[in-house]
């Protein structure tokens, strides 16, 4: 039986003692060391704000190294396991430390908080997978550009300050709880944001059909208490606008059903989701608002580079159902889906 192994730096460090864990049936080992060598030289690690987890277990399948070994986005599903174990263990210590400096800090974690990764199927040569660590210049003087090699900071200007983007400022909070693995929290956000801002489009819309009393309007719509976004985007949209978003996008029923059932589950059950279902949810929610948008029913926008995270993002899961966009189709910057 093949065992996979991961060393994970994370940025982050705690007062979890070196030695070893079991977690599940992984096996976890926590060091703090200086550096770390990526094949070809000796990289700093930030001094004081990173832990080395080295998790591993058994492939009984040998499911974990066939993906390992695909060419494809499925090579980066084993991570996640780790990153669950890891988690597993942070969390007991965060559950003992609320509130004492033992815990402050300590939080989630995921691919955002990854430094580095490096991954070995039993007696493999181990691959350097993933390199997290900001290399910039003045830092490593091989580095193309000593501050900002992407030029990130030119397309940052013209939204400091402002009130560009609205909607899409909200949903930076998805995306940001999804990269350090708050997955549950970052599906309630998204469906909070897509109801409050249908909820909005259909006051206005209501408003331009003549109900110009917002008590009325509120009334109408707060009304609604089960299935409410179905409805609300069903046969309310239908008799505002004469279509539903079934019109606009014909995948909208199955999608919005597993949305709300997703979502109930977590908040009336307490289901811990995966990044899978989070990055599922997001797209949903993102996509519902941009449909709307670009049929003219709200007002609604996204940056598309926003967008098309959304989609491969969703794409890149575990048998992504009918609705999750795939392919070229998911690459593309565009609104298609």
């Amino acid at each position: 039986m093949e065992r996979i192994t991961y060393c994970i730096g994370i940025r982050m460090r705690g007062p979890v003692a070196i030695g070893s864990y079991d977690v599940g049936d992984c096996k976890l080992e926590v060091s703090y060391p200086e550096h770390i060598f990526d094949g070809s030289q000796q990289l700093q690690l930030p001094v004081g704000e990173n832990t080395v987890f080295t998790v591993s277990w058994p492939d009984k399948n040998g499911r974990d190294a066939a993906r390992l070994h695909s060419k494809s986005f499925d090579k980066f599903f084993p991570v996640r396991k780790a990153l669950w174990a890891i988690n597993e263990l942070l969390l007991a210590f965060k559950l003992v430390r609320i509130g004492h400096a033992d815990g402050s800090g300590l939080r989630t974690i995921g691919d955002g908080d990854i430094l580095f990764d490096i991954y070995q199927i039993d007696s493999e040569p181990p691959i350097f997978s993933r390199l997290g660590l900001k290399l910039y210049g003045r830092h490593y003087n091989w580095a193309e550009d000593p501050n900002d090699p992407h030029h990130t900071t030119e397309l940052a200007r013209p939204h400091i300050a402002t009130d560009s983007y609205p909607v899409a400022r909200r949903f930076v909070r998805c995306f940001e709880l999804l990269e350090h693995g708050f997955y549950s929290e970052a599906l309630i956000v998204a469906f909070f944001i897509l109801d409050d801002s249908v909820q909005n489009m259909l006051h206005r819309r209501l408003e331009k059909n003549g109900v110009h009393s917002e008590a009325l309007r509120d009334l109408i719509i707060r009304g609604i208490d089960r299935d409410r976004l179905s409805i609300y985007l069903g046969k309310l949209l239908l008799l505002l606008e004469g279509k539903t978003i079934d019109d606009l996008w014909p995948h909208a029923t199955k999608a919005l059903k597993w949305l709300n059932r997703t979502r109930n589950d977590v908040a009336h059950q307490a289901v811990q989701l995966d990044h899978s279902a989070a990055a599922k949810g997001i797209f949903v929610c993102i996509n519902i608002l941009a449909v709307v948008h670009n049929n003219g029913l709200s007002e609604v926008e996204f940056p598309i580079e926003m967008f098309r995270h959304a989609k491969l993002s969703a794409a890149w899961t575990e048998q992504p159902p009918d609705w999750v966009p795939s392919g070229p189709i998911s690459e593309s910057y565009d609104f298609k889906v």
